[in-house]
């Protein structure tokens, strides 16, 4: 009987292909963000840029939480190019930030 050798590393029989996962708002009745209607490569990008459109409000710090969840809903696209909903406006969630935005333009430290 024959003896059967491995040659190279083992392959799988079927490779799924990578999906790029995108992100978008959504507003309380499930259709794309009105002002932020954006494609977002993370979710944080996509918190980023929702803080920076809160703050060009004038929304302060302490109540950008509340609004982030109040305001935005956020979906992810899926393997077959659907967009599955994450969290709704309105629901706290971990997916949203808990705490205040960074601060984007830092001053200077002094020595």
């Amino acid at each position: 009987m024959g003896e059967i050798l491995a040659v190279g590393p083992m392959l799988p029989l079927f490779s799924a292909p990578e999906v790029r996962r995108v992100y978008r708002f959504v507003d309380r009745s499930g259709q794309p963000h009105p002002i932020l209607d954006d494609r977002f490569e993370s979710l944080d990008a996509a918190w980023e840029a929702a803080q920076a459109w809160l703050e060009d409000r004038g929304l302060r710090a302490e109540a950008m939480p509340a609004a982030l969840a109040e305001e935005f809903g956020i979906e992810v696209t899926t393997a077959n190019g659907h967009w599955r909903t994450l969290r709704h406006p309105g629901q706290p969630s971990l997916l949203a930030p808990s705490g205040p935005p960074p601060n984007r333009h830092p001053s200077p430290t002094k020595p």
